[in-house]
């Protein structure tokens, strides 16, 4: 869905990217500056204000009877939250602040609005959107997928997954924490089976940060695709978006306190790499489950505790699409209402 986000003086407007006069794209670029306030069509140079208002038609007088008001750009909902901005196609949704819920008072400790971006990338997957989220909710794999870096089994993993608390949230949000191993030392621990380091140390913290996303691993979602883990010095925001039935693009934006560089400076280099080689272990994985999961010997899935983010998760799929909308053998039985905080 092509989308155009404009900045104003009172603050931002969302549109679809599409002209009014024979659906042209208004932007090419990824991202650039409104020249004179104004949003020209490429096609036949049709304009708009930043308002999404028909200002100018080139040869207006073959459009006999055109009324410029009622030709402007198709607006969206447009809100923010921590100076990121969300885009809703739904004008009758709940404002965002209300739907997002104790999110924002639990991430309000990063103070977002003094955060800077650091740096993107995206990877393309071959599996369902979901197969790849359901990935970043829960840690029962750790011991499993991640042995050549957080996962060591016994004594000599980095966190210990069986101290899992996690918390169910309205809406299908949720949070997850994590224990890291007695002594372990993020910060500064390198690993003598693998190699591994965190490579935490010599990015400055985000001083409001509170105790537990110090001493835990903690990590936040945001129905239906984001999902957070945070650290004291700065975390990624994780978006998962479908591309096909069978295919996926999995996003990855960090923030972090500004660090003056016109450069990514080394330490947060070392940190994104780390992080990297964590989600390969992931990434390289989760292609051969959405090929299982098309066998005809996978029938049902069992979660247990740790996997109880997911199972949460796809209840709220099931509320948003409508139980009558799904055949029956298909719908997740509604049950963790009571285990709603």
């Amino acid at each position: 869905m092509p989308v155009i986000v404009v900045r104003t003086e009172n603050g931002f407007n969302a549109f679809y990217n599409t002209c009014s006069h024979r659906g042209g794209c208004i932007v090419q670029e990824r991202q650039g500056t409104c020249l004179g306030k104004r949003l020209i069509c490429g096609y036949h140079a049709w304009t708009y204000n930043l308002d999404g208002e028909l200002l100018g038609v080139p040869d207006s007088r073959d459009f006999d009877g055109l009324d410029k008001s009622k030709r402007g750009l198709v607006k969206l909902r447009c809100e923010t939250w921590g100076g990121w901005i969300f885009i809703n196609a739904a004008p009758d949704a709940e404002p965002l602040q209300q739907y997002l819920g104790v999110l924002p008072g639990q991430m309000a400790q990063f103070d977002l609005d003094k955060l800077s971006y650091i740096t993107s990338y995206s990877y393309d997957v071959a599996c369902n959107w979901k197969v790849l989220m359901d990935a970043f909710a829960e840690n029962y794999h750790f011991v499993s997928v991640h042995r050549g870096s957080v996962g060591l089994p016994g004594p000599k993993c980095a966190v210990d997954h069986h101290g899992t608390v996690m918390s169910l949230f309205k809406n299908g949000h949720s949070r997850n924490i994590l224990p890291w191993n007695d002594g372990f030392q993020p910060t500064a621990d390198v690993s003598e089976e693998t190699g591994f380091s965190m490579g935490m140390g010599g990015i400055a913290d985000i001083p409001s940060v509170g105790p537990i996303p110090r001493q835990f691993v903690t990590a936040f979602t945001a129905f239906p695709n984001l999902t957070t883990p945070v650290y004291a010095n700065g975390f990624p925001l994780l978006l998962f978006w479908p591309t096909g039935i069978n295919t996926s693009r999995f996003e990855v934006i960090w923030f972090g306190l500004p660090h003056g560089e016109s450069a990514l400076p080394e330490a947060w280099k070392q940190k994104i790499e780390a992080f990297n080689f964590i989600l390969d272990e992931d990434l390289t994985y989760l292609p051969s489950v959405q090929l299982s999961a098309e066998s005809p010997a996978f029938r049902s899935i069992v979660l247990n505790y740790q996997e109880r983010r997911i199972y949460h998760a796809h209840e709220q799929i099931d509320r948003v699409i409508g139980a009558d909308q799904i055949p029956e053998r298909l719908r997740v039985q509604q049950v963790l209402a009571p285990f709603v905080e």
